[in-house]
Order: C-alpha cells, then sequence, then structure tokens
C-alpha cells in the first residue's frame, strides 16, 4: 500500500494538470489578409459549458467589422459562417458563445472589411485544438 500511494499521487496530479490545460485561456495571432493593414489576437476563454472569445485588431477602422468562425482554416476556408461574433468596432469585440472551448477550437476566426463588404477578408487565425 506503501508504494501504491506516491504512484496514485502522481497519477491524480497528472490528470488535474491536464484538466487545468484544457480550461486554459488560448490566444491565436489574428494575420493580415489582402493588405488591409489589420492584426491582431484573439483570446479564446473557456466559462464552463460557455466561451469567451475576444478579438484585438490593430488597423482596425472605428466602422463596425463583421467577424465570425468558419468552419476550415485561413488557407481553405468555408465561407458559411460557423459562429457569429460580436463586431469588432475600434479593434475590439467580445463574444460569449453557448458552447464549450473545445467545439469552438476547430476552424478559423476571419474578420471582414465592414457589413458592406462582407467578401473581402482583413484578417485571419488557424484554430488548432489542443
Amino acid at each position: 500500500m506503501k508504494r501504491l500511494l506516491p504512484a496514485l499521487a502522481v497519477s491524480v496530479l497528472g490528470i488535474a494538470g491536464v484538466a487545468l490545460a484544457q480550461n486554459a485561456p488560448v490566444t491565436v495571432k489574428l494575420l493580415e489578409q489582402n493588405k488591409s493593414g489589420e492584426s491582431g489576437t484573439v483570446t479564446i476563454t473557456p466559462q464552463g459549458s460557455k466561451t469567451q472569445i475576444e478579438v484585438q485588431l490593430t488597423g482596425a477602422p472605428s466602422a463596425a467589422q463583421p467577424a465570425h468562425v468558419h468552419a476550415g482554416s485561413c488557407a481553405k476556408l468555408d465561407p458559411k459562417p460557423k459562429i457569429p461574433l460580436q463586431n469588432v468596432v475600434d479593434g475590439k469585440s467580445t463574444t460569449v458563445v453557448d458552447m464549450p472551448m473545445s467545439q469552438v477550437m476547430n476552424g478559423a476566426i476571419n474578420v471582414h472589411k465592414s457589413t458592406e463588404d462582407i467578401k473581402t477578408y482583413v484578417a485571419c487565425g488557424d484554430l488548432k485544438a489542443k
């Protein structure tokens, strides 16, 4: 029994470490697209069964820019949005979605030039499940 306790303690700590890692925020780089001059980060934070997605762009205009999570990758994006996000205004957007982080971390986050020019992408970041 005495030999079993240290091994059990290591196992429990290992499992706890994995659980903590899955509950940690993830930051993804948003890279400029179409010579927009816009780039930044997306911070994805688990909140129990929900997930907060925070976009921060530099070089963004003050006008509203639609943002979404799309299936695929920045190189091969499905044009149909998978998860709508709050518009980016003055380079910032915060959205809380009603799904766990594991469902969000699959695809790419994409920012569009404007509501009038939705087909022009200005920044994109690939989401990779951990």
